[in-house]
């Protein structure tokens, strides 16, 4: 166990000191800027995890509410004109299934030829059973996860604070969907993201939830990865909170240096018309940029907006907002080897830091 956490700080110094020399060296790499941006079509969920920051939204800035029809359109619209080509459409907390009229906002989306992709994760638990096939009939959705909370009943409810309810629910979605995976053809990737106990594997495991993911995982393009450690959101979490869930938290502060990728390349607006520099970790949207319901978005995301340039040159002096200081989710642009979270299988060109300016100053 020791043996393990010097290892772990050792490659995080080794990472850490090569961070330093790019830094220096004002070498870069920024994910392509114009690949994504981020819409919360919802911000309601149907479990309130442990490990999650839902229930702990400032609701006053945050509520819990789903972006109308119009207003999915016009951010959309004005997303593309900018330049986007992409949309992420996760929501920092909560689940795209909870918009009843998720599938109207799809429909739009699969409608616009300017528009590359989309893609999204969900806990699959709100999505009706007859809706699930339709999921295979999208000919723009690039990228669908599955979030797996637990490995069985039990572990489920601890980690998710759900009801057996929803967990026969999971169960049922997750057999249609095996079913549909062996009779239908697809154009999506499909991520199995789960999220339980430390030790836990797979192969070994019999409940049946492992069972139907042990199917699932042997179709096409269907990916699968399974982790017990957890991030504190931005401090908002504690080890308190996931005291008896048996995983990792990670509450040590990470080592920064350089301003954070997530600010220029994973940006959302939230159903309110906030718009905040981070989709990830940032709950109560404390990087809040500007509102679509009083400015054009090509004026938020700009350069010339001060509060965002403010952001991007308090981050280069290594001068971090609170919820920076606490993220373990931070991504300098001088990491080397940056990771890319949405669709795994695609390729994205980097950025240097004046490439990136550049952009936000033409809008």
């Amino acid at each position: 166990m020791f043996k393990n956490y010097l290892k772990e700080k050792l490659v995080e110094n080794i990472k850490f000191i090569f961070t330093k020399i790019n830094f220096f060296l004002k070498k870069q790499k920024i994910p392509d800027i114009l690949n994504t941006i981020y819409i919360e079509n919802t911000s309601r969920c149907n479990l309130k995890c442990k490990f999650c920051a839902y229930d702990k939204r400032d609701l006053d800035v945050v509520p819990y509410e789903t972006m109308t029809q119009d207003m999915f359109k016009n951010v959309v619209s004005q997303s593309l004109d900018i330049g986007y080509r992409n949309i992420g459409l996760t929501p920092t907390t909560g689940d795209i299934f909870m918009d009843k009229n998720f599938f109207q906002k799809i429909e739009y989306l699969e409608s616009l030829s300017h528009l590359k992709g989309y893609f999204f994760y969900s806990n699959f638990i709100p999505i009706k059973k007859e809706k699930i096939e339709e999921l295979f009939k999208l000919k723009k959705l690039k990228s669908f996860g599955i979030s797996i909370y637990g490995h069985d009943e039990v572990s489920f409810l601890n980690f998710s604070k759900g009801s057996k309810k929803s967990y026969d629910k999971l169960i049922e979605n997750l057999e249609i969907l095996n079913s549909l995976l062996n009779k239908r053809s697809y154009n999506f990737n499909l991520e199995i993201s789960q999220r339980t106990v430390k030790n836990f594997d797979l192969l070994k495991s019999d409940s049946y939830l492992s069972s139907i993911l042990k199917e699932i995982i042997n179709h096409k393009n269907v990916s699968y990865d399974k982790n017990s450690s957890f991030n504190n959101w931005g401090g908002i979490i504690s080890k308190k909170d996931v005291s008896d869930l048996d995983i990792k938290l990670n509450s040590n502060m990470t080592k920064k240096i350089g301003s954070c990728s997530l600010i220029y390349s994973r940006l959302i607006i939230a159903p309110n018309g906030l718009v905040n520099a981070c989709a990830c970790r940032d709950a109560n949207f404390t990087l809040k940029i500007g509102n679509i319901n009083n400015e054009k978005l090509k004026n938020i995301i700009n350069l010339k907006n001060p509060i965002y340039k403010d952001l991007i040159i308090r981050q280069e002096k290594n001068d971090f907002p609170d919820v920076c200081k606490s993220c373990d989710f931070y991504r300098s642009i001088y990491q080397k080897n940056y990771p890319i979270w949405s669709m795994r299988e695609e390729k994205i060109k980097t950025l240097s830091l004046r490439e990136t300016l550049k952009i936000l100053e033409s809008r």
